[in-house]
């Protein structure tokens, strides 16, 4: 929004002060939609893990991005020596100026206080002198050149600039860089902003800087506005154009959510380069600091470089922004599920560094159509020295607000976030050993397609929740993990379903690999090593939840520990067709539970996967996998021992079975009521022990119930 514009284009500043005042007389726990400080509306509760049932995707999640066209890098421009100005004092003056008529002014001319009248058609050319101290007053389709405005001359009237590229040069605006008080840094964003939306009025499309270094106080009480009000905004139909030289810093401060930047409510903007920089290690986090509407913070994360909010067809691309509390976030003005909601739509982050923010790097909360490619986040969330990070500690997070009526059960969407496509990114947390919760992709909720493809993460990886329509292919994971669902969200077919996971390299150097737990994910396709592969269900203290609807196939997977873990209760879930590797030193390929208690069937089936392993002495060298689960089949796999600890109607059919050296093929440690083991070979080695080994062995003691045993062909070696 605009806001302390100076006295050019009087008319159109009264008219956009209408506009702003329009906006702060909305609701400001509305305008708020970060929710910070926002209390719950009397029949609503907060549900952060739920949606609607509108995820489809059909086919869009393929979409590619549109071809923003080559950008115009307009004049060669280097603003370090300053806009040379020849101080002679002009020998004419301005009286009697004809209609039509072009001016080249190459001397300093000096207005001396007063008003010029100047004809219809007239022209100003820049030829190395200046107007100043005055106001020129154009009667109708006047032309003024860029270099000729200053904070010294007074523009009005029906006028347009010379050229639609305008050159900032920060001495002729009385804007001050380097360190500064709070009093220069409010002159400062007031003179820029101020000088943004004139040029805009003028008719200029392009703000070009170079070699600026200046701070912006940016913070200010709710009741002046909401945070983007305060920051510095850009208008519509405009390309704010930089290069590495330009550093725009947030004046330090102990407001909670202050912004640097913003995009307010603003269509068709573009900023290209230049360096936006938090406060985060000079920020006064003891504070105290109580805004108008009563709210505070202990943590004082939500400090942002950049906002856009209620923006259209908007281009970010070739800009870093650092250590702030978030680093750009992306949302909507309004609750989603109102009529007046405004959107932000169309949103393009290209080729732009996002560094060592100390909540998260990047926020979408609400919005759709929006590319992030080609950027690199780099330690979200990570510890520094002053300020500590804090949750959720990420590189990305897509975190939609959602609520219930407490009365109804409705679902309210506060936000919602649809039609993402995050691509060709590089993440990377420098020094996971130090900040172990640093960085990841995080998509709490949101609603398909969502695809994250083609990246590439380093010491991090990716996780989602409550999301329908999420496809995550195609990636490269360094010393990270996938953690696909929670398994709070089992058997929630209406919000969380259609999420595939395929065609990716998934590596970690310690832990898990990839946790599957919730509903609806297949996992297909992919390369996986970890000190375990795969573990599924994990995360839920009610063992009644676990994973349901699911898929894991044709995956190839490495396991120096274990290769896949299940845990609580998994229904309606296929384990098929893997390679499942298991590497030296490995204890059991498959450790396979299931806290299944229902009548009717959990439909959890295991089959024609192969394990091989490194075990000395067999043919597939496979170590053991151990079952103590209820109602699980297990049919057609090629695996090494098995060993049974309880559980009961498990199936084991049609398996090839491969003891090691020393073991028996198959041991009941406890009974297993209710299951079979049938049409099994059965392959043990007892001419390479002292040991009597069998093909199958009850421990002494165990009683088996119900269990039948019958046409395996047992093969002894």
């Amino acid at each position: 929004m605009q806001k302390n514009t100076p006295k050019l284009l009087f008319f159109s500043v009264i008219f956009l002060c209408l506009i702003q005042a329009s906006f702060i007389s909305c609701s400001q726990d509305e305008d708020l939609i970060d929710l910070v400080g926002l209390e719950d509306p009397d029949d609503e509760t907060v549900d952060g893990s739920d949606g609607d049932n509108d995820g489809n995707s059909d086919g869009s999640d393929d979409q590619d991005t549109p071809d923003l066209g080559e950008t115009d890098n307009g004049p060669d421009f280097d603003s370090s020596e300053g806009l040379k100005i020849d101080n002679t004092p002009c020998d004419y003056t301005l009286d009697g100026i004809e209609s039509n008529s072009t001016l080249e002014i190459a001397c300093r001319m000096d207005l001396g206080g007063q008003t010029i009248t100047v004809p219809s058609g007239v022209t100003f050319v820049f030829a190395g002198g200046e107007i100043i101290n005055g106001t020129l007053n154009f009667s109708a389709q006047g032309t003024i050149d860029g270099n000729l405005l200053n904070k010294d001359l007074n523009i009005e009237g029906d006028v347009r600039l010379k050229s639609q590229v305008f050159l900032f040069y920060p001495e002729r605006w009385g804007i001050i860089e380097g360190t500064v008080g709070d009093e220069v840094a409010t002159n400062n964003r007031d003179s820029l902003e101020g000088l943004f939306y004139t040029v805009h009025n003028l008719g200029g499309n392009k703000f070009m800087i170079d070699d600026f270094d200046a701070f912006f106080k940016v913070d200010g009480l709710l009741s002046d506005g909401v945070p983007e009000e305060h920051a510095i905004n850009l208008p519509s139909n405009f390309h704010l154009e930089m290069n590495d030289n330009v550093h725009i810093r947030m004046q330090p401060n102990g407001h909670f959510r202050p912004v640097l930047i913003a995009i307010y409510d603003e269509n068709n903007v573009t900023i290209t380069g230049g360096n936006f920089y938090g406060d985060r290690e000079t920020h006064n986090y003891n504070s105290g600091f109580v805004d108008s509407d009563g709210t505070t913070s202990n943590t004082h994360e939500w400090v942002k470089t950049m906002a856009i909010k209620g923006g259209k067809n908007i281009v970010i691309e070739d800009a870093s922004f650092i250590e702030a509390g978030v680093g750009l976030t992306i949302g909507g003005i309004y609750f989603y599920y109102e009529t007046r909601h405004i959107s932000s739509e169309n949103i393009y982050l290209k080729n732009n560094k996002f560094l060592r923010a100390r909540q998260t790097n990047l926020v979408i909360t609400n919005g759709k159509n929006i590319f992030i490619e080609g950027n690199e986040l780099v330690d979200g969330g990570i510890d520094m020295p002053i300020s500590k990070g804090v949750a959720p500690s990420s590189n990305l997070n897509i975190e939609p607000f959602r609520g219930r009526n407490q009365s109804t059960g409705e679902l309210l969407e506060y936000e919602r976030v649809s039609d993402i496509y995050i691509r060709n990114n590089k993440q990377i947390v420098n020094n996971p050993n130090v900040n172990p919760k640093a960085g990841s992709f995080q998509i709490s909720h949101g609603n398909g397609p969502i695809v994250v493809e083609n990246n590439e993460m380093i010491n991090t990886g990716v996780s989602f929740t409550t999301v329908d329509g999420l496809i995550i292919r195609n990636n490269v994971i360094d010393n990270g993990t996938i953690a696909a669902g929670a398994a709070t969200n089992t058997y929630r077919n209406d919000v969380v379903f259609n999420n595939e996971i395929y065609n990716n390299v998934i590596k970690n150097n310690e832990g898990v690999a990839v946790n599957i737990a919730g509903n609806g994910v297949v996992f297909r396709d992919n390369e996986v090593e970890g000190e375990v592969g795969i573990t599924l269900g994990a995360g839920s203290t009610n063992s009644s939840l676990g994973l349901s609807s699911s898929v894991i196939e044709n995956n190839i997977i490495r396991g120096r520990n274990r290769g896949i873990v299940s845990y609580n209760a998994i229904s309606d879930v296929i384990i098929q067709n893997n390679d499942i590797n298991m590497l030296s030193g490995s204890t059991f390929a498959m450790v396979v539970t299931n806290t299944w208690s229902n009548s009717s069937s959990s439909n959890f089936k295991i089959l024609s996967n192969r394990i091989k392993g490194t075990k000395s002495g067999t043919d597939s060298g496979a170590p053991a996998s151990l079952f103590g689960a209820n109602d699980v089949q297990i049919r057609d796999n090629s695996m090494g021992e098995i060993q049974i600890n309880g559980g009961f109607k498990m199936i084991f059919e049609g398996n090839t079975i491969e003891g090691s050296v020393g073991s028996h093929g198959m041991k009941f440690m406890k009974d297993a009521p209710n299951s079979v083991v049938t049409n099994n070979d059965i392959i043990f080695y007892s001419s390479g022990t002292p040991l009597q080994r069998e093909c199958i062995f009850v421990n002494d003691g165990v009683v088996l119930t119900n269990v039948e045993i019958t046409n395996n062909d047992c093969i002894e070696r």
